[in-house]
């Protein structure tokens, strides 16, 4: 009996020997199991090494039927995924992930959160502040609404700001919208030429050399307009005698009540004109122009 108990002993150690270990995330691969590696998460063979793609999504791993199904509507940054361009919603609701070089990372903030429609797809108005994370090429508007946030270096950052009424909204195809009807004095600019109101509607400021620079004061009563069509107006109706002007020929009123007329580029006293008793200049003079455009980039 004891001759037979040591035959056996080196069967069973060559048992134990040729037994395989559970498979484990970064060992070589051929194939993807078909089974769950644990109640969230399963191994997939991506470039013959084993990927853990997690399951966080209210349907988990599940492998009691013929396929496995795995719920990643759900992940958190950095957890595994199998397919590039996969999207979920973080655990916490603030942001939209994308599976990128699988490895789900930061798409946008969401403002408000994200959610799952009926399709389970993620439900996310991008939004951000300068400095977070972003996926390349991404932009968004800030949460105040008030400024454009483009994706640089891996960190949102500010480069456009929007104080007009609309301020920065999301458009419904992707991308933003930034009203820049209104401006700041010195702030930077990109299309020369184009205009906008100060503030305070008193002025109209023209973008130069990269810069909104005052270019019109308006004296009318109107002061700096914003007709609606893609312009900015200046009420000139009111100007004073010896200021510059582009129109010559153009007739307008001074600051006390007389006609002037511009007259090499600068608005002079009309001579010719001989209000009748009591009557004082009333013209309308403006100048426009345009602004930036509401469209979505």
């Amino acid at each position: 009996m004891l001759l037979r108990a040591l035959r056996l002993a080196p069967a069973l150690l060559l048992g134990l020997i040729v037994v395989p270990a559970c498979s484990k995330p970064g060992q070589d691969c051929t194939e993807t199991p078909g089974s769950c590696y644990d109640k969230a998460s399963h191994l997939v063979c991506l470039d013959k090494k084993y990927v853990q793609e997690t399951c966080k999504g209210a349907g988990a791993c599940n492998d009691d039927g013929k396929t496995l199904v795995c719920d990643n509507t759900k992940a958190d940054v950095g957890d595994g995924c199998e397919h590039d361009g996969a999207r979920a919603c973080s655990g916490d609701g603030k942001h939209e992930l994308r599976c990128r070089d699988h490895k789900f990372a930061v798409e946008w903030s969401c403002r408000g959160a994200c959610t799952l429609d009926a399709s389970n797809n993620p439900k996310c108005t991008p939004t951000g502040e300068a400095g977070d994370a972003c996926r390349p090429d991404s932009i968004v508007c800030d949460g105040a609404q008030k400024a454009q946030l483009d994706c640089v270096d891996g960190k949102l950052a500010v480069t456009r700001t929007c104080h007009g009424a609309r301020g920065c909204e999301t458009a419904p195809g992707g991308g933003v919208r930034c009203d820049r009807t209104i401006a700041l004095d010195g702030e930077a600019c990109k299309q020369e030429g184009i205009g906008a109101c100060d503030p305070k509607q008193q002025y109209v400021l023209a973008c130069q050399n990269g810069r909104f620079t005052r270019a019109m004061e308006c004296l009318g009563d109107l002061h700096c307009e914003l007709p609606g069509n893609y312009s900015v107006r200046c009420d000139k109706s009111k100007v004073p005698v010896g200021e510059a002007c582009t129109e010559d020929g153009a007739a307008s009123c001074s600051t006390d009540g007389v006609q002037v007329k511009c007259e090499q580029s600068k608005w002079a006293v009309d001579k010719k004109w001989k209000p009748k008793k009591g009557e004082t200049c009333a013209n309308r003079y403006r100048v426009s122009l345009e602004t930036e455009k509401f469209e979505a980039r």
